[in-house]
């Protein structure tokens, strides 16, 4: 045992190496919220051998609602500076579908950038307006677990962005932690019931801790129309600003069409 540090100096043998070159993989640095139980977990369903993705949590509002979505500003820029310093990334994102849109896109990539400046940056609601864009959808259904106060400026946005919402259902779920407690079945149930009848160009399942990935295979296939979700159009969009061609297949037209830009 040495009895020094000296001695410990003497003993320690130091060995040369070259610093490994870039991989060429395409980095992702995700801000999600504390209470977020699904979006990383989908994510790393998507994520293949040439993507990696790194992410921190921001504190929120155990309910969601307009006041606490606006107040996820506030640590925005801190839990972004979180994002493994020293590592560049290709891509930011921040995962909350209601806070992007009630924050501002442009302020949450301002916040975002104060630690990583020049990086681009993605978000639920920017993502889901680009894929409705390159998909050609003016007519769309929007289903949400959201409360009546914040479904409500989700449906003023869609319109203002030239969309017309023919239709509009929500579970109306003020805990974010009960969000992804709703089953997939009831997802289907909805989705089926909430589009009877009706013609639109696509459906649009928000929200980042709803757990939809796993049916938009196949509620594509009963309803013959374009599924988009809040964590799959935030991953086809980081792809796009990222310049990545990455095709995940079964979770949707959008995600296996590599050409289709927003």
């Amino acid at each position: 045992m040495a009895e020094s540090f000296a001695a410990f100096q003497a003993l320690q043998r130091s060995f040369p190496y070259q610093r490994a070159a870039d991989d060429g993989h395409v980095r992702i640095g995700l801000v999600q919220l504390a209470s977020d139980f699904t979006l990383e977990n989908e994510w790393r369903q998507l994520l293949g051998e040439r993507v990696e993705l790194y992410s921190s949590r921001t504190p929120c509002s155990p309910t969601v609602t307009p006041d606490g979505l606006r107040g996820l500003a506030q640590g925005l820029s801190q839990s972004s500076a979180l994002l493994v310093p020293g590592l560049p990334l290709d891509v930011l994102a921040f995962g909350c579908t209601s806070g992007s849109m009630l924050i501002g896109e442009q302020e949450v990539t301002r916040l975002l950038n104060q630690a990583h400046p020049g990086v681009p940056v993605s978000n639920p609601w920017s993502a889901v307006k680009a894929a409705l864009r390159g998909l050609n959808a003016r007519r769309i259904a929007v289903l949400t677990p959201y409360i009546g106060e914040v479904n409500y400026p989700l449906h003023q946005g869609l319109q203002q962005a030239g969309h017309e919402v023919v239709t509009f259902g929500s579970f109306n779920v003020l805990e974010d932690a009960e969000i992804p407690r709703i089953p997939a079945a009831a997802i289907e149930a909805a989705a089926l019931a909430l589009l009877a009848g009706q013609r639109v160009d696509a459906l649009f399942l928000a929200c980042t801790n709803l757990r939809t990935l796993g049916v938009l295979g196949e509620l594509e296939r009963r309803l013959g129309l374009p599924v988009i979700s809040s964590n799959q159009a935030m991953f086809w969009h980081t792809l796009q600003l990222a310049g990545c061609v990455h095709r995940p297949q079964g979770f949707g037209s959008l995600l296996a069409d590599s050409c289709l830009r927003g």
